[in-house]
C-alpha cells in the first residue's frame, strides 16, 4: 500500500500542526489536574439536577448515576465511580447520561467545518458534464455532520442498545464558478451496541457494534455511487489510547445494477483507527487497507471555547469520498469541531 506526497503540502501542514499542538499542549498542562478533579458520579449528579424532575431527590439521582456508570464503563469493579475515568470511558459516559434526556441525540462521528487545500482534484467523473463543473478548484470547504441516538436502551434487561446513527460528508467548491457542492456522502446506520467486556490485545474491550450500514452520494446514472454493508466494531481502551476496529462484509448486488463493482480493491474490508488523548489535545490516526490501494487520515483537534475545538485533518490515498473511490486525493484542511472522537474534559 502506496501514498504519493507532495513534500511542499506535507511539509506546511506538519510545521502548522506542530506549532499549534506544542502551545496548545503547553497551556493545558496548568488546568488538566483540575478539570479533573471532580470524580464521575459528582459529574453525573450535576448534569442530573439540570434536567431532573423538581419531585425527584437527591438519592433517586446518585443511584441513577450509579446505575449508568455500572452499565457502560465500570464493567463490574465497584470502586470505578469515584477514579478518574480514561477518554473512551469519558466518551461512552457522557453518551449514557445523555440518553437518560428526552430527545437524545448525541455526537456519533466528529461534527466539523473546514476549508481544505487539494494538490490533485479528481476532475475525471465530471469530465462529460458541462464546462462549469468540470474543472475543479484546489481550494473547497469540506463538512460533516454525525448523530445518534439510542431506540432501545438496555435490551431485555442487558448491556445493549439498540442505536440508529446518520452522518453525511460533504465537499463544496466554495471558490468555484457556481459555487457548488461537488460531492455529499450520505450514511445511515442501525446497530447494537455491547458494553464491556474482556482483555483484548492488551486491551479492555469498552463496546461492541454489529449492524447494517448503507453508503451512497444520492447521484443518478454515471456519478451514482452506493453500498450496503453488514459493519462491525470494537472498542479498545489503553489509557489515554483509544484503538477502533472496525470490519465490514459488502451485500452483493446484481452486476447490472452495481455502481462500483471494484470498491474492495480501494476500501478493503475494514479499518483501524487509533485516538490519543493526553490531555486536551486530541490525535487521531484512520489506516483503511484496500486489496490494492489504500487510504490515510490524520487529524489534530483542541478546544479554544467550551463549545468548539480547532480542527486539522490530513488526508493521502484513496476513497476519501464516494465519487473519488479509484482516484489519489491529498489534501490538508483546517476548521472548527463541535467534537473528537475523544477528548478529556
Amino acid at each position: 500500500m502506496k501514498y504519493r506526497t507532495n513534500p511542499r503540502l506535507l511539509l506546511v501542514a506538519a510545521t502548522t500542526l506542530l506549532l499549534i499542538a506544542h502551545a496548545s499542549h503547553a497551556q493545558s498542562q496548568g488546568g488538566d489536574a483540575a478539570q479533573n478533579e471532580l470524580s464521575a458520579r459528582d459529574e453525573c449528579l450535576l448534569e442530573s439536577t439540570k434536567t431532573a424532575a423538581p419531585e425527584t431527590t437527591i438519592g433517586e439521582l446518585r443511584a441513577q448515576c450509579d446505575q449508568i456508570f455500572s452499565e457502560t464503563v465500570a464493567a463490574g469493579t465497584p470502586e470505578a465511580p469515584n477514579k478518574r475515568m480514561t477518554p473512551v470511558q469519558i466518551r461512552m459516559f457522557d453518551d449514557q447520561v445523555n440518553y437518560n434526556r428526552n430527545f437524545a441525540i448525541s455526537a456519533f462521528q466528529p461534527n466539523y467545518f473546514i476549508g481544505t487545500y487539494s494538490t490533485d482534484p479528481n476532475n475525471e467523473p465530471f469530465s462529460d458534464l458541462p464546462s462549469s463543473e468540470d474543472s475543479l478548484e484546489n481550494e473547497e470547504a469540506k463538512f460533516q455532520v454525525s448523530i445518534k441516538a439510542p431506540l432501545w436502551r438496555t435490551m431485555f434487561g442487558t448491556d445493549n442498545d439498540l442505536i440508529a446513527s446518520y452522518t453525511s460528508t460533504s465537499w463544496w467548491q466554495v471558490t468555484g464558478n457556481s459555487s457548488a457542492f461537488r460531492e455529499t456522502n450520505y450514511q445511515p446506520e442501525l446497530f447494537l451496541r455491547h458494553y464491556g467486556g474482556p482483555q483484548f490485545l492488551g486491551g479492555r474491550v469498552v463496546a461492541a457494534d454489529i449492524g447494517l450500514n448503507h453508503q451512497s452520494n444520492g447521484r443518478g446514472e454515471t456519478l451514482s455511487r452506493s453500498w450496503n454493508r453488514v459493519m462491525g466494531r470494537l472498542y479498545l481502551d489503553y489509557d489515554s489510547i483509544a484503538v477502533g476496529l472496525r470490519a465490514w462484509y459488502r451485500i452483493p448486488e446484481d452486476a447490472n445494477s452495481d455502481d462500483n463493482p471494484g470498491m474492495y480493491k480501494y476500501y478493503g474490508y475494514g479499518d483501524v483507527m487509533l485516538a490519543y488523548a493526553p490531555n486536551k489535545n486530541t490525535y487521531t490516526a484512520m489506516v483503511r487497507p484496500g486489496t490494492e490501494k489504500g487510504g490515510l487520515e490524520l487529524t489534530w483537534s483542541y478546544p479554544f471555547t467550551k463549545v468548539f475545538r480547532v480542527y486539522a485533518q490530513y488526508w493521502n490515498g484513496y476513497g476519501e469520498s464516494l465519487i473519488d473511490y479509484n482516484a489519489h486525493i491529498e489534501r490538508v484542511g483546517i476548521g472548527i469541531a463541535l467534537n473528537d472522537w475523544l477528548q478529556r474534559r
